[in-house]
């Protein structure tokens, strides 16, 4: 999520917890049955789709995004978005150099101005 530590600091957790969770349930109505969903830490997530080529996954996600940041959170007048990474791990690629690569592309979709998403 963009500007979570803002979120929590002006609204509260409550409204903070609000946002991860509209976030989770925008992904899960979205993905499909074998696509897999983890939070990876604070307001982070991982979402793994399988069999899947970048392109493919870039315009997944960025629909996703589009839907996402379209609506307020529920009973609220506020907007979230998010940014994104999306790599394919490369055949011989541990999984902890796979998530290095996609955090790296989503700290630059932030540097980038926020709520884009960004390959690697």
């Amino acid at each position: 999520l963009d500007d979570f530590k803002k979120i929590n600091d002006e609204f509260g957790h409550a409204i903070g917890d609000e946002a991860l969770i509209h976030l989770v349930r925008t992904l899960r109505n979205a993905l499909r049955p074998t696509d897999i969903l983890c939070r990876f830490g604070g307001e982070e997530f991982v979402v793994l789709l399988p069999e899947t080529r970048r392109c493919d996954g870039a315009a997944a996600i960025t629909h996703i995004q589009r839907r996402f940041s379209a609506k307020t959170l529920p009973g609220t007048d506020i907007q979230v978005t998010f940014s994104a990474g999306v790599v394919v791990q490369d055949y011989d690629e541990s999984l902890d150099d796979t998530l290095a690569r996609v955090d790296a592309a989503t700290y630059s979709a932030k540097r980038n101005g926020k709520n884009c998403v960004v390959t690697g």
